[in-house]
């Protein structure tokens, strides 16, 4: 190793999982340079591949509960099934994994009648606190996280009464922000994440009301990051809509349509300044028979459970814990993940997907979880 040019072994380093760069970086100076460089990690967080989050269900010791990651190859190795946090249940201070954006984490705490969001990269370990909001008496959505690439902040959207509020990590205090007449929004965080594509997020469609009977006209919502604004856009012309899981595939938006029990069929976008949507596939399914605890997804708050989400390899995961297969675009066969569909593994598929990154915020601190009144464990 000590032979090749310095752009060799950065090259090398930069196609390591995160864990074992940070390994890598404890063996020499120049390693260590080499990793914590910020075009490095910048340019390693671009190549990470985004993985499904499962909910694992543990009985050792005080923690109970932990989010493990899948490849969306659907890999039944053990090794590549990676955890990366677990935590306790408790009925006094409830933790809610909300979203997950650029290897980063959110999470609700709720304690009480006070209501604050917690920002891990489980990675790194660091954390990061937003804006107390403080009492949530009233009613209150999340709608929206995200990275505002200007200031490289993380920001939440969220509508408290009437007011529309901005938490951001840069900021000691809610920002209020003017909404358009009009903006509706019928997911938030805890029903559907927005899909981030080209510094915007998509929210899932709905049918459009007075559609005519021959065609189906759907649209989605669409929030600018930057500009932080919203504008609509058209969704994909099928007539269960409410039932269509949004997700990025190959640098394209795309769409899985769960509205048929027999079958899901796969949406692309193929034209976005127009609107144009393409169904490319359809793909077989085998959901478990009735009598379970849960079946196939029936309407849209079925779909919290439910994955939906590609890779640069033409895989995409589709299911539940009840059936979850991947289906190759390119061969155009599907097989089922048999490591989460068997009962004894006691999982549950989350809507959530991670990709891991070392990027370090300076508004994040490295810390002890403790500090933050959490009791969390990275094995």
């Amino acid at each position: 190793m000590a032979g090749l040019p310095d752009d060799t072994i950065a090259d090398i380093l930069l196609r390591l999982p995160a864990e074992s760069v940070l390994c890598a970086g404890a063996v020499c100076k120049a390693w260590r340079s080499f990793t914590t460089d910020p075009s490095f990690l910048a340019a390693h967080a671009r190549l990470q591949q985004a993985q499904v989050v499962m909910y694992s269900y543990l009985d050792e010791g005080p923690y109970e509960l932990a989010l493990d990651v899948v490849p969306f190859s659907g890999d039944d190795d053990e090794a590549a099934r990676r955890r990366l946090i677990r935590y306790p249940r408790t009925t006094r201070t409830r933790f809610l994994l909300l979203a997950s954006c650029n290897g980063v984490l959110l999470f609700r705490k709720s304690h009480g009648s006070f209501l604050s969001f917690l920002l891990c990269n489980p990675v790194t370990r660091q954390w990061a606190e937003l804006p107390r909001v403080g009492r949530f008496g009233e009613a209150e959505y999340q709608y929206a996280f995200y990275s505002h690439q200007p200031s490289g902040e993380y920001r939440l959207l969220l509508r408290r009464g009437l007011s529309w509020l901005i938490l951001s990590t840069g900021a000691a205090e809610p920002r209020r922000v003017d909404m358009p007449p009009g903006t509706s929004i019928t997911n938030s965080l805890v029903t559907a994440p927005p899909v981030a594509l080209g510094g915007r997020l998509h929210w899932p469609p709905r049918v459009v009301a007075g559609a005519g009977m021959t065609t189906t006209t759907s649209e989605m919502m669409v929030f600018d990051t930057v500009s932080e604004t919203f504008h609509r856009m058209a969704g994909p012309p099928t007539a269960t809509a409410d039932m269509v899981k949004l997700f990025e595939m190959e640098g394209r938006l795309a769409a899985a349509d769960f509205g048929e029990e027999e079958h899901v069929d796969l949406w692309f976008l193929d034209d976005y300044d127009v609107g144009r949507w393409e169904r490319r596939h359809r793909v077989a399914t085998a959901w478990e028979p009735d009598g379970v605890s849960r079946g196939p997804p029936q309407e849209a708050g079925d779909l919290v459970c439910v994955a939906a989400a590609g890779d640069g390899e033409g895989n995409v995961m589709l299911g539940s814990h009840l059936w979850l297969a991947v289906y190759n675009l390119r061969t155009k066969t599907a097989r089922t993940v048999d490591s989460v569909v068997e009962a004894e593994n006691d999982v549950l598929v989350s809507r959530h997907v991670f990709s891991a990154s070392l990027v370090r915020h300076p508004s994040f601190a490295a810390r002890s979880t403790a500090d933050l009144g959490l009791t969390f464990s990275w094995s």
